[in-house]
Order: structure tokens, then sequence, then C-alpha cells
């Protein structure tokens, strides 16, 4: 989910390299469109899908249409995300809702959807993006720091669960990577960078292939037995 840009287009592009068939989903048409031609030049598989990732009924569509075109799902990515930005007091309710909607309850609402597919398998991966906010407790984020914390107990309890199903649950917490979620408003951007690099022990910005590297990995027979884990990609800025 959340496919047409940033790390999602690059966790897409990275499975799809690596032999997967891919579902790309979103809101965004063109985004999603651009995503799959960059799979189809590769000489992969995929197909775009638009979705509204906080809805139970669009996500179960989604799931029924990755078993019509391409037999089952051994991988689910949950990457969708929005992150508005004001201070907590500022933030109403409509807001909070729409962002757990999105950002939490759509990732429980994927898996509930993919569940039958994934169990079928009898060995298939969860792989859930949270966020290195959660651990730095990012200011002017209240409601995006939240959800993305839930994200991580989500992680754990349905490790927990879906373990004797054969499911494998896991999370990435990236770090400032510079996609669009990074230009806040009222953030200087270049300011903001300075900053980035002098609390990383890696000198130079993250990319949406960094993280979509450790989404594959995670995803992956080379990460079979591990579950219920929180991966950091974030250059060593919050040692976790």
């Amino acid at each position: 989910t959340g496919a047409a840009s940033g790390i999602g287009r690059a966790t897409a592009v990275t499975l799809a390299r690596g032999g997967a068939a891919v579902v790309a989903a979103g809101l965004d048409p063109a985004g999603l469109a651009a995503t799959v031609a960059d799979i189809l030049a590769g000489g992969g598989r995929a197909e775009a899908a638009e979705a509204d990732c906080s809805r139970r009924d669009a996500l179960d569509e989604l799931a029924a249409l990755t078993e019509d075109r391409f037999g089952g799902c051994d991988v689910l990515v949950n990457n969708a995300a929005v992150y508005p930005s004001r201070p907590w007091h500022e933030i109403d309710e409509a807001e909070w809702d729409r962002v757990f909607a999105v950002n939490a309850r759509g990732y429980f609402l994927a898996c509930r959807a993919f569940y039958p597919l994934l169990r079928r398998r009898g060995s298939a991966s969860v792989v859930n993006v949270s966020s290195i906010t959660y651990f730095l407790g990012s200011t002017r984020l209240a409601h995006y720091v939240s959800s993305k914390g839930a994200v991580i107990g989500l992680t754990r309890a349905l490790a927990r669960e879906a373990g004797p199903d054969g499911i494998r649950v896991n999370a990435v917490a990236p770090g400032a990577i510079p996609t669009a979620a990074e230009r806040l408003p009222g953030r200087d951007v270049e300011r903001y960078a300075a900053e980035v690099l002098t609390a990383q022990a890696i000198k130079r910005r993250g990319t949406p292939e960094d993280v979509a590297a450790a989404i594959a990995f995670l995803a992956g027979d080379a990460a079979a037995f591990i579950t219920g884990q929180t991966l950091v990609v974030d250059g060593g800025w919050h040692m976790h």
C-alpha cells in the first residue's frame, strides 16, 4: 500500500526485481501508473490498484484483486500513511481520527483482508512501516507519532497470533528519508537536513531504496526465523 511514490514505490520496484509479482495500491492513479511502468520496464509483473487503504471494503476488494490477478499473496507491505503537522493542542478529533484510520486501523484492516491468502501459503510475511518518530517523540506530529507506535504494537501482537499459521509479522522504522513527508509546512528543509546528518552515525541522507532493501529482507526467506521485530533504518540516529 502507499505504492505511488517514495518508500512505497521503491519497495514495489525492489520486490519486483527480486521476482515478486506486485499489486501497487494507493490513491494516486498517476503515481501508481508510474510505479507499474518502472516495474514493467525492468521486465517485472505488476498491477496498479486504486484503493483507499483506510476502508475495509477497499481492502477486501484489493485482496480479491490480488488473488484473481496473481493467485494469492505471499507478502503484504503496509506502507500507506498520512502525516499532517501542527502543535498537539491544535489537532482536532477529525484530524486525529483520519491519521489513525490510515496509519493504524488501515494496517489492521489490510491484515484482516489478506489473512486468508497469507495463511493459505503456509509461509508468508507481513511488513508494517512504522517510523523513527515513535522512538524520538517528534514534535508537531502527536497523532502521527502515536499511530506509528500503534503499528509496532500491532506488529508484536499479530506476530504472536499469526505465527502458528506460518505468517511472520515485522516492522521497519525509517529515519529521515527525503520524500514528500519531509517537506512539512514551516520546516526549513535545508536546516532540517543538516540536523539529520549531525544526528546520524552515517553521514549521508537515507534513500527510499535503503528502506526498501530492509523491507525486502524481512519479507524474504533470509528472515525466516525473524518475527515480531522492528528494524530501524535511520543511519544510526536512534540505536534501537
